[in-house]
Order: structure tokens, then sequence, then C-alpha cells
């Protein structure tokens, strides 16, 4: 009985060395797409959840995120059969021919460009949250800064793309570098750039602070996971080496981003609306000394189109008591009560109430 300890195929070096270190050259992508197959789970739950609780409002914001859910669903779906696609390529297509499998990696379109659409991912959720900051501060030239982190951060990675078909170890690394470092950026700002705005309408009514601190932290809770991702990605790529296969471990965290950054997409706009269910509920209004004034759209409520009418009821009451009556040895005592109300819409100039 032969021996099946070794093996009798002879290969070529390059392709001896891509088998004996299979663990770096393979191991990556299979955990990979595990990882990402697990998580796909996570945002049909999540895509599910929004399409049940959204509201039945019709405005710009409410269409936006409707078809923004749409097309982060689809881009999911594209990247989870890429990987699947890759895997399966791997290690039943080229099983046995290794000499075909380990040039994959630099040849194949559909196997390169695995980075390139977690960065497309990645940035179109970005351009989520950096609308949902423009609208909340009114301040454009505070979203130029992040509108340049994130064109620098497709750009890189497209770029990455296009030196690994072109077998240029040095740049494809360096492009890598600027990429990650664009995407970390642009995280960074929109997320200290809407804890900054939230933080300045926190001053007013109890119930309005109550609201801001809770969205303070949806911030938070959304923001650090891809951050921490993306900045640890950035971490191993310089760490591993410019070259070798240790550096494919990258993958595992670049793989697991795309779904993170839909996931505290899905997460954020949830929460919205399960912030909106709550007030419908409590059946009470916010109002801030802008709102009275111009009316601007509150973005995290989604209250766009929504003209709401407060009604103030006045009571009034008065007593007048005369000691000294016209008449000698009377007197009398007046009491008047009454009760008044009227009603209010926010924007009306002949009553404006005070808060």
């Amino acid at each position: 009985m032969a021996s099946s300890s070794q093996s009798i195929i002879k290969l070529s070096p390059p392709s001896a060395f891509f088998v004996a270190h299979r663990v770096d050259t393979l191991g990556p992508w299979v955990l990979g797409a595990f990882t990402d197959c697990i998580l796909m789970g996570v945002v049909f739950c999540q895509v599910h959840t929004f399409f049940k609780t959204r509201t039945s409002i019709t405005g710009p914001f409410q269409r936006y995120c409707y078809w923004l859910v749409i097309v982060v669903l689809v881009l999911s779906i594209l990247k989870t059969c890429q990987e699947i696609t890759v895997v399966w390529v791997q290690h039943v297509h080229d099983f046995a021919n290794p000499d075909v499998a380990r040039l994959r990696v630099a040849e194949a379109w559909w196997q390169v460009s695995t980075p390139l659409m977690t960065g497309v991912i990645g940035c179109v959720v970005q351009s989520f949250f950096c609308t949902r900051f423009y609208l909340l501060s009114r301040k454009w030239y505070l979203v130029i800064p992040i509108v340049c982190a994130m064109t620098v951060g497709i750009t890189g990675i497209s770029l990455t793309v296009y030196y690994i078909l072109t077998d240029n170890v040095h740049a494809k690394v360096m492009w890598l570098l600027i990429h990650l470092v664009g995407v970390f950026v642009a995280d960074f700002l929109i997320t200290a750039g809407t804890f900054v705005t939230l933080r300045r309408r926190a001053a007013g009514l109890v119930r309005t602070t109550q609201l801001i601190n809770r969205l303070v932290r949806l911030v938070f809770e959304s923001a650090i996971p891809p951050t921490v991702i993306a900045f640890i990605d950035l971490v191993m790529t310089q760490t591993l080496g410019r070259q070798g296969p240790k550096l494919l471990w990258h993958l595992l965290l670049n793989f697991t981003l795309g779904k993170v950054y839909v996931i505290s997409l899905m997460y954020t706009l949830n929460s919205i609306n399960e912030y909106r269910r709550e007030m419908d509920s409590d059946n009470y209004i916010v109002y801030t000394e802008s709102d009275i004034r111009s009316r601007r759209n509150n973005v995290e409520l989604g209250n766009l189109g929504i003209k709401t009418e407060i009604r103030i009821q006045t009571e009034v009451s008065t007593s007048t008591s005369t000691r000294g009556s016209p008449l000698p040895g009377k007197s009398h005592a007046v009491d008047t009560s009454g009760c008044e109300q009227r009603s209010h819409t926010p924007g009306d100039r002949d009553h404006k109430p005070s808060y």
C-alpha cells in the first residue's frame, strides 16, 4: 500500500511555494468569504426591518434612503457572490492546477477587484453620512474636506487594482495605504462633525436634550466599528510586509469592512425609524428656536413635509375684591373665570407662542 504522506505530483518552484504556504495564500480568501456570508445574513435581517418599519412619508430624504438601501443591498449581494466565486475557483476548479490558481490573484479581474468592491460600498455609505452631516450643519465648506478624503479613498483603491494587474508591488502598496488613509480620515471627519453639530443643538427642552443625546450615542455606535476595522487594516498593510503571502491577510478585514459599512448604515436608519415611532406614540413635538423661525426640516427624525398644529389652551382667572363700596354698608366681590382655546400652526405670524 502506497504511503499518502507525500505527494508524487511534481510542481514548479513557484507553485510548490504556493502550496506549501497555503495557509497564507488561500486561508484569507476562505475566512474572508466565510465572514462575509455571515454578515450578509445580518444585512438581510436589517434590510427586512427597514422595509417593515419605515415611515409612509414620501419626502425627498425618505426616497433617498429607500433607493440607497436598495443600492447597498445589490452591491452587498454582488460582493458576496464575488467572494464565493473566488473560493470556488481556487479550491474546486483549480484544485489540481496550482500553476493557474496562484496567478489568478494578480490576473483575474473578478478576483483582483474584490478590494475595489469594498471601496465602492464604503464610498456609497460614506456619502449618506456626509449628506446627513450637511443637512444638519447647513455649512457646505465643512463638507469639502470630507468629499476630498472620500475622493482620495476611491481613487487610491482604483489605482491599487491597476497596479496589481501591472505587477507593480511598490505602487500597489503605496496606493493601498493612500486609500486606507482617505477612508479613515473621511470616517473621522464625519463622526467628529456630526457629534459637534448635534451637541450644539442639545441646549433646549429636556426632551430635546434627551433625543440629541440618543442621537450622539447612535453616531458613535455606528461609526466606531468601520473606523476601527479600517485602522487595523491600515496597520496590517504596513506591518505584514510589502511582498509575500502574509500581506493577503489584510483581505480578511477588507472583506469584513464592506459589510460592516452596510450594517452601520442600516443600523442608523432603523434606529431613526425607532425614534420616530417612539415620538409618535408619546405624542410630543420638539421645536427649537430655529425651527420656529424658519421651519427647518429635522433630518434625524425624518419629518420632511409635515405641517404640525400646536394647540394652546389658556385659562384666565380674575378675582376682584372691593373693600370700599359706593353704597354705604355694602361691599361686593367679582369673580370672573374663563377658558380660551386657540390653535397655532408653526410659521403663523398672528400668534407666536412662547416656549
